[in-house]
């Protein structure tokens, strides 16, 4: 028997809700506590029947809002940033591509006025202070550093910029690496156009880079789909997981 309860209960956990809870969130434990609800709104989400991008968006906008509430809680501590900064997601989060088990991808492009000597410490601050902090609430720390908190990735506009000419215009196995990470950039907090101008320049350059294509081109080849003798889409032949891949 389906009682009024039960489906109270069932539609307890809502992505809205959860991201409520960390706007309204004062401390790490409230966004822990948060964050800990995840795992009940993906059994949700599977149950419901929601296709795969509507659950890792939805997914992905909690971890969103995890981070801009400790980047909030950080310049509380800190104070006011002393020149325009902007904290951006890679990888899955930068893709809205989150699952239960993702880790955190993150960095910094900070305005051209910065200089280390001055302003290095509060945004080393702001960085360890965020990625700590995502680690706490299940966002584990990259096991390539791809971190705000490593200094390469906390960097003014204008070596961004010449990151991204390097990896179009030498494109080796580690430039395809980290073109196919970083072309996945996405704003989550702070001056938005520090990355616009960058990204502008950046997608038209490579678009006009045949040799660069190519070796993006080369390296996603590299990944082939489970085909069978005749073509088909290779599954398996019994079992719960029949006809599936």
């Amino acid at each position: 028997m389906i009682t009024q309860t039960d489906l109270t209960r069932f539609q307890a956990v809502t992505s809205a809700l959860l991201i409520r809870d960390l706007a309204a969130a004062k401390e790490i434990s409230a966004l822990q506590a948060a964050t800990a609800a995840i795992p009940n709104l993906i059994v949700q989400l599977i149950g419901g029947h929601n296709p795969r991008e509507v659950g890792t968006r939805l997914i992905t906008d909690i971890a969103d809002a995890v981070t801009r509430r400790l980047i909030a809680f950080a310049e509380e501590k800190l104070g006011a940033p002393p020149v325009p900064y902007l904290w951006l997601a890679c990888g899955s989060q930068g893709r809205q591509e989150q699952t239960g088990t993702s880790d955190q991808d993150n960095c910094l492009i900070l305005d051209n006025s910065y200089d280390a000597a001055l302003h290095g410490a509060w945004f080393e601050g702001l960085a360890r202070f965020v990625c700590d902090g995502l680690n706490e609430c299940g966002y584990v720390y990259c096991p390539g550093d791809m971190m705000a908190t490593n200094p390469r990735w906390r960097q003014p506009a204008s070596v961004w910029r010449q990151y991204f000419i390097d990896w179009i215009m030498k494109p080796d196995p580690t430039a395809q690496m980290l073109a196919s990470v970083m072309f996945d950039l996405r704003p989550i907090f702070g001056a938005e156009a520090l990355f616009r101008e960058v990204q502008a320049e950046t997608l038209g350059l490579a678009a006009n880079s045949p040799f660069f294509v190519a070796h993006m081109v080369g390296n996603s080849l590299k990944h082939a789909p489970p085909l069978g003798l005749l073509r088909g889409f290779a599954t398996l032949k019994s079992g719960e997981h029949r006809h599936q891949i």
